[in-house]
């Protein structure tokens, strides 16, 4: 039985080390066996393996949020959607929340994002990017406003990343779990 689980357990790991890994944007054809190599970037590597090491039958720690969904956070997908929430949005700060839901620190940091949305409502619009999504348009949208940083060569983006925008432009981004950090930006630009 306990072997059983170390195997299960190193199958995962390994499939967490999978999702570490870029993709060639030359395509599959292109790709060396330096670029097979798992992500350098120790902080997702360290976000992956954590989120791999709870199984599907350990209980979420109750610090976690275990949804994303909030009245006051919107679910984003499409670039037309983007477009027509910032044009709502006038001169009222818009961050998006570029997350995935295996993501530890992603969930840690769930409940802040949801706690200044539901306090900054009149003049701060939450916007949540589901980077795993496949119907969503999340990497035409991360590249945009540039929210992504260059590593090894290649693009890639740190979860959970924030982008702060305000008329049409981009303030500033971040990846980053730090609440007084995303705190900190929210009250920069709504003072």
């Amino acid at each position: 039985m306990a072997v059983a689980k170390n195997v299960k357990t190193r199958q995962v790991h390994r499939r967490a080390i999978e999702r570490t890994r870029l993709v060639n944007p030359q395509g599959p054809q292109a790709t060396t066996s330096k670029q097979l190599q798992p992500s350098g970037n120790f902080w997702l590597l360290l976000t992956t393996v954590f989120a791999a090491s709870l199984d599907e039958e350990d209980e979420v720690p109750a610090s976690f949020a275990t949804t994303f969904q909030s009245e006051n956070v919107v679910p984003l997908q499409k670039v037309s959607e983007l477009e027509a929430l910032l044009d709502e949005a006038g001169d009222k700060l818009v961050v998006i929340f570029c997350m995935v839901r295996w993501c530890p620190f992603c969930r840690r940091i769930a409940p802040a994002v949801e706690d200044i949305a539901s306090k900054g409502t009149h003049n701060i619009v939450m916007l949540k990017l589901d980077m795993d999504d496949q119907e969503a348009e999340s990497s035409r949208i991360v590249a945009r406003y540039n929210a992504f940083y260059m590593h090894q060569e290649r693009y890639a983006v740190g979860l959970p990343t924030f982008v702060l925008i305000r008329d049409g432009e981009k303030l500033e981004h971040f990846s980053s779990a730090d609440e007084a950090k995303l705190r900190g930006a929210v009250r920069k630009y709504t003072a």
